[in-house]
């Protein structure tokens, strides 16, 4: 029975410590081990204790010297132990640097562990005892081992393992360069090391400064174009850079001349103009000299593209542009080129290779893609096109990520999780806009198995809602909602919030829902009313902004309401805060049902004026219908013309959701252009709006009659009597008892022969 007590008694101990709480628990192991002073397992407990809370801790040596005396009292009861022996040696050798030969020891036991994880840290340990000890050959033997050890987690993970064996042979080189001054075997073994890449630029400094040193330009070129690539863009931080810069054009002035060089030159260039002293001509300069020199190689090309791009030179950009893409190209080029392309020739280039790229850059250029390009061209003709872009700059970036971590393919270059889940959000969100909702979460799960995030549980969550897994979104978004302010603003909490809500609606929890919306209210007023004279007025029009989402569940809720209580509601929530512009909206929609259109157009009208160039393209179509047919109901046909028009102008033909929009504002245009005595205009909106019947293989319904009597109304009134008479009549063999039809057969005459639907 006391034994018993006692397995139980460590169990909680054990459970304190894997909790943290380590002052308790070496509380509680020094009262266990007074009454079993040689248990295995509350000494190890006890020196544990005492070694985590030794650091940052003013009384660390006395916590170190108990941390000792517990592992030591524990190798005396079992000479073998491994952990006992693995704490000790890394007490000794890496935090109180005694007793190292008693620690090699250990060492040398620990690596013939069966373990391998136990191996490694012994013989990482026994190194640096080692290079300690100014045995260095025995630390180059040593790092060999780890080396050939490391290979091993290649298989579980390739991202871990590549850090591993890159750090490995920097320390193995270095030990060459500054202990054996052997800079070329320490050249040597950088080099093999490069397929892991190093983390480090300054590494990259210095291996390309052993490369020009021993006279392989070409290595040293790329190492300088590694590590240009991988500074700070600081020119006060990254002297060394600037200095591996200038050794680069001395050896360029000296004759030597190379693309790697070459290219190296032009990412300093690019990266430090001013402190190079290279502004835009200069540098334009540069990229049309290697031109000369290198007619068939893509860099210059791609240099003076983009420091035109950069200009808005556009029309002078293009033929670099285009011919570096020709030349095979490069992702950030190529989001250039698409992009110059169609604001000189008005239309989007095919692509008919994309270049071959790092998945590093395809992400970046995917980034630029969508804010410089995608922001700045888009229009309904091609927001889908470019959609479908941006889509594929992620998905290359995607695959080449996965194919390193998942498929083993790739060089280190690769290894860069962060990046990869950053990728995965982005990539995750576009394929959510293209439709494509199962495959954007499978993307955002990945993404954050990598590199977890708030932004890529929101994109999840987002996704599922998409597919209505809404189960699944509240738990994601709940798991969101749990990272605190640091991480976390207030409008993206409130949108988080928000998503909650819509979620909890779409299982048809409304009672949960009410109360959910309820709560989120208190919130958004309590942060408003004690914040406002804190934000600005962006930061004010951002909440507003995050805040629709929650009003749009509101609206939802409401849908039990009538319209006049639904309109109360809308108009309290302005009270709250003018500036919210859901409520404007809400109200431009309920104004419109309950036909008081003035009102309708003047919150049509707040509205705009509060969202400006937020307004998404679905706002837009929607302001100008119900504004365009308020005026329409009002009898002011040219302003409702001028809305229409508009209406029209901002649908895209080939999106399936604009197809009937098109439809009803072809008809309704037509009305505007009767009233308005504009009978070949009449003509031409009522024949489109047929046209959108054939086009789309629409069956003939009273949509379509009305717009066929609106083109026999026109033709009439044009003098066109024999097309009105004969589109009068193919009405009647569609809908032989319709009256109005007939109504016009018996007002008008046949003129004789006539045509149907055709205009001159």
């Amino acid at each position: 029975m006391p034994q018993q007590q006692s397995i139980v008694d460590i169990e909680q101990l054990q459970s304190i410590y894997n909790e943290g709480n380590y002052p308790e628990c070496l509380e509680g192991t020094d009262l266990f081990l007074i009454f079993n002073p040689q248990d295995p397992e509350g000494l190890l407990l006890k020196a544990k204790c005492a070694y985590q809370l030794s650091y940052n801790n003013e009384n660390a040596d006395d916590l170190l010297a108990v941390a000792i005396n517990s592992f030591e009292e524990l190798l005396k009861l079992i000479p073998a132990h491994e952990e006992a022996m693995l704490y000790l040696a890394y007490i000794n050798i890496f935090i109180t640097g005694i007793n190292l030969p008693e620690s090699i020891e250990y060492c040398n036991e620990l690596a013939a562990s069966v373990q391998l994880s136990t191996r490694i840290k012994a013989i990482t340990y026994r190194q640096e005892a080692y290079y300690q000890t100014d045995d260095v050959d025995s630390a180059l033997k040593d790092l060999d081992l780890l080396i050939k050890l490391n290979k091993a987690h290649t298989i579980e993970n390739r991202s871990f393992a590549d850090h591993e064996q890159g750090r490995l042979y920097a320390k193995k080189a270095n030990l060459y360069l500054e202990h054996k001054n052997d800079p070329a075997k320490a050249l040597e073994t950088f080099k093999e090391g490069l397929v892991h890449r190093y983390k480090d630029v300054n590494i990259y400094c210095l291996i390309a400064n052993l490369a020009l040193e021993s006279e392989d330009y070409e290595l040293g070129g790329d190492m300088a174009r590694i590590a240009l690539f991988s500074g700070s863009a600081d020119a006060d931080t990254d002297e060394n850079l600037i200095t591996l810069y200038y050794r680069l054009k001395e050896l360029s002035r000296q004759g030597v001349i190379n693309k790697p060089i070459i290219y190296a030159m032009f990412i300093a260039l690019k990266i430090y103009p001013e402190r190079l002293e290279c502004d835009m001509v200069g540098l334009l300069n540069f990229a049309q000299h290697y031109i000369k020199i290198y007619p068939d190689w893509i860099i210059p090309y791609h240099y003076a593209g983009a420091v035109l791009y950069e200009a808005k030179s556009y029309s002078e950009a293009l033929p670099y542009l285009q011919k570096s893409v020709e030349l095979g190209g490069l992702a950030l080029g190529l989001q250039r080129f698409i992009e110059v392309s169609y604001r000189i020739n008005g239309q989007l280039p095919t692509i008919e290779k994309w270049p071959e790229d790092s998945a590093v850059m395809y992400y970046n250029a995917g980034v630029s893609f969508f804010y410089e390009s995608e922001s700045e061209i888009s229009n309904v003709t091609i927001a889908r096109d470019l959609l479908q872009m941006r889509v594929n700059f992620y998905k290359i970036s995607y695959e080449g990520f996965y194919d390193y971590f998942y498929n083993d393919k790739g060089n280190g270059a690769a290894n860069e999780p962060h990046i990869f889940a950053m990728c995965c959000n982005n990539y995750g969100i576009a394929l959510r806009e293209l439709g494509e909702y199962d495959k954007a979460v499978e993307v955002h799960k990945l993404g954050y198995t990598l590199s977890p995030f708030w932004e890529q549980l929101y994109s999840l969550g987002t996704a599922l809602i998409a597919l209505q897994r809404y189960e699944e979104a509240i738990e994601v978004l709940e798991q969101a909602t749990a990272y605190s302010s640091e991480y976390l603003g207030f409008e993206d909490y409130i949108d988080l919030r928000g998503k909650q809500l819509t979620a909890i609606y779409g299982l048809g929890r409304k009672d949960e829902a009410r109360e959910l919306l309820t709560s989120i209210e208190e919130e958004y007023n309590s942060f408003i009313k004690t914040s406002r004279n804190d934000l600005t007025e962006q930061e004010l029009f951002v909440l507003s902004q995050r805040y629709i989402v929650v009003q749009n569940i509101r609206q939802d809720l409401l849908g039990e309401a009538s319209l006049e209580e639904a309109t109360e509601t809308w108009k309290d929530q302005l009270d709250k805060n003018p500036d919210d512009n859901s409520s404007w909206y809400m109200l431009m929609q309920n104004y419109y049902q309950l036909k008081d259109y003035n009102q309708c157009i003047a919150c049509a009208n707040n509205y705009q004026s509060v969202k400006g160039d937020a307004i998404t393209m679905e706002s837009i179509q929607k302001v100008y219908y119900v504004r365009g047919m308020s005026y329409l109901y009002l009898g002011d046909y040219v302003t409702a013309k001028e809305n229409l028009h508009i209406l029209l102008d901002n649908c895209q033909q080939g999106n399936e959701s604009d197809k009937s929009i098109i439809c009803d504002t072809n008809i309704s245009l037509a009305q505007c252009s009767y009233a308005l005595q504009q009978w070949d205009e009449c003509m031409d909106f009522s024949l489109a709006a047929v046209a959108c019947y054939d086009r789309n293989g629409w069956k003939w319904d009273k949509t379509w009659i009305k717009a066929a009597l609106q083109y026999a109304d026109g033709c009439k009134m044009a003098g066109e009597n024999d097309a009105a008479i004969d589109t009068v009549s193919n009405i009647l063999k569609v809908a032989p008892e319709n009256e109005k039809a007939l109504q016009r057969k018996r007002e008008w005459k046949s003129g004789g022969l006539f045509s149907f639907f055709k205009r001159n």
